[in-house]
């Protein structure tokens, strides 16, 4: 045989580097030929080269590097020219981090370990990259109880250490979004049967450990059906669960929660858990229930404007003399309405203040500084505005004609009050006043029996189920309106700290 080499074919067995091995000229390797190497040293590398296992064994004080079929791969293209060198040429990227750890073994004999241990190493053209494995770093001793080798098995657990760090940093960033939103966050078992977490966010209860009965604790026993089947539909189709449904809130309050679960499957599509999240919409539902309302109510209201103005039409133009005044009458009364639902409009349809629906009806005839108004801030109801309304435009179109506000001079008062607490009556009471100096008769134009006279006396106070009266004399007419209290004014009753200390005045 060549010098340098064996002349009996060892190592025996099978494997690239056994062959590299038998064949390699060991004269140049500063181990020298195996037939001089220690008998305990050479059971390692049997073993070592039979092993499955990620082995390199680091022998004498210069640490040359004998290693298996399994090692090679981890150092890359370091494969096979560090076999049978020392390590230092061959990881010297890593010398400052690896040689203190295989010193320590050889001096103190003494076994090192550790897991997902970092090393930086050049596997790969001399680009560099941060690897992790699992470590046992065991002496080796010679038949004099001295260490000759450091046997290294390793195991690379690179991809899992880069796994574990995703999987944190998705934790980290899902927890961030988690505190950041202000949405109920829960977890339940697969079948739905038993919650294991729940933030509740002080909207619902939270829950720490599991709890079994949730249903009876959050939801009401006539919406648990639905909810059940809703949630028996999505573990069918292994989908995500969605519902807007009712909730018993930590306050114990009922409310709205729009829910939504997704399944959390292993490799095999099977259901591991459910992660779902609940926002509370109970102030949505409120505001959509509202607006249902107020659209519903506007229907009605508008019905009932159409029947107004039909009357409007059949009652004028049985006292109409001439197309224009007909046409001008009811363009006028029309464009009343208008006004009174612009107010509502305004004020979302909650009401409207009874002096500012005064003085959206009386601007049209001008003459403000000849105006009085006195009386509490209330606002009335829907029904109110219109009717009233609708008698503040006939007053003051009257007035404009053929009252206080015909001439120069004369003035209109308009008051109103409410009962005071402690007053046996329920009424309100609404007060038309004009003065017109001079005394004059009205003249006979005036329609005493006309359409006007029909709202003032009979269609308002109808519709409010209340009274109502004129009065005319020589220079003065005063209308009067009676009604209850809860027809008239939003929750049946008026601000009485502003009746008593802060009267409109107008």
């Amino acid at each position: 045989m060549a010098e340098g080499r064996m002349t009996m074919a060892w190592p025996r067995g099978g494997g690239e580097v056994a062959a590299l091995m038998r064949d390699y000229r060991w004269d140049t390797s500063p181990i020298g030929p195996p037939d001089g190497w220690t008998p305990s040293l050479r059971t390692t590398v049997d073993l070592l080269l039979a092993a499955q296992a990620e082995i390199v064994l680091f022998c004498g004080p210069e640490f040359i590097a004998l290693y298996n079929d399994a090692y090679a791969p981890t150092i890359g293209d370091k494969h096979p020219r560090a076999l049978g060198r020392p390590a230092r040429e061959n990881w010297a990227e890593l010398w400052d981090d690896l040689e203190p750890l295989l010193s320590g073994v050889l001096e103190t004999g003494e076994t090192f370990s550790a897991k997902d241990r970092p090393f930086y190493i050049e596997r790969s053209g001399g680009v560099g990259e941060t690897v992790y494995f699992d470590i046992s770093y065991s002496p080796v001793r010679a038949q004099d109880g001295s260490v000759e080798a450091v046997l290294c098995i390793v195991s690379e657990t690179t991809a899992r250490v880069l796994a574990a760090s995703r999987v944190r940093e998705s934790e980290q960033r899902f927890r961030a979004l988690v505190k950041a939103s202000s949405d109920v966050i829960y977890r339940m078992s697969p079948d739905w049967q038993e919650m294991q977490e729940l933030d509740g966010r002080g909207f619902l209860p939270s829950v720490e450990r599991a709890a079994i009965r949730w249903q009876d604790e959050y939801l009401f026993a006539e919406d648990q059906p639905g909810i059940q089947s809703a949630i028996d539909r999505a573990i069918a189709e292994r989908g995500v669960f969605e519902l807007e449904h009712r909730v018993r809130r930590a306050d114990g309050s009922a409310g709205w929660t729009l829910s939504r679960a997704i399944p959390i499957l292993d490799e095999d599509g099977t259901i591991q858990e459910w992660f779902g999240m609940a926002a509370d919409v109970t102030s949505r539902r409120a505001s959509d229930q509202h607006i249902r309302l107020l659209m519903r109510e506007v229907n009605h209201r508008v019905k009932n404007q159409y029947a107004v103005i039909l009357s409007m039409i059949r009652e004028t133009a049985k006292r109409a003399t001439d197309p224009r005044a007909f046409e001008f009458q009811i363009r006028e009364r029309i464009m009343a309405l208008s006004r009174s639902h612009d107010l509502l409009v305004v004020n979302e349809w909650r009401g409207a203040g009874l002096a500012d629906l005064v003085r959206e009806h009386l601007k049209p005839f001008a003459h403000e500084e000849r105006l009085e108004l006195s009386g509490p801030d209330v606002t009335l109801q829907l029904g109110a505005v219109q009717n009233i309304g609708m008698a503040l435009h006939e007053l003051g179109t009257n007035a404009t004609k053929y009252g206080a506000l015909a001439g120069d001079a004369g003035t209109v008062r308009i008051s109103w009050r409410v009962p005071a607490n402690g007053e046996g009556r329920n009424d309100f009471e609404l007060v038309w006043e004009e003065h017109k100096p001079g005394g004059a008769e009205p003249t006979e134009a005036e329609p005493h029996r006309g359409f006007g006279n029909v709202v003032l006396l009979r269609v308002v106070p109808s519709s409010l189920s209340g009274s109502a009266s004129l009065e005319r004399q020589p220079g003065f007419v005063r209308w009067t309106l009676s009604a209850p209290l809860g027809n008239v004014v939003v929750d049946g009753k008026a601000d009485l700290d502003d009746q008593a200390e802060g009267r409109v005045q107008g």
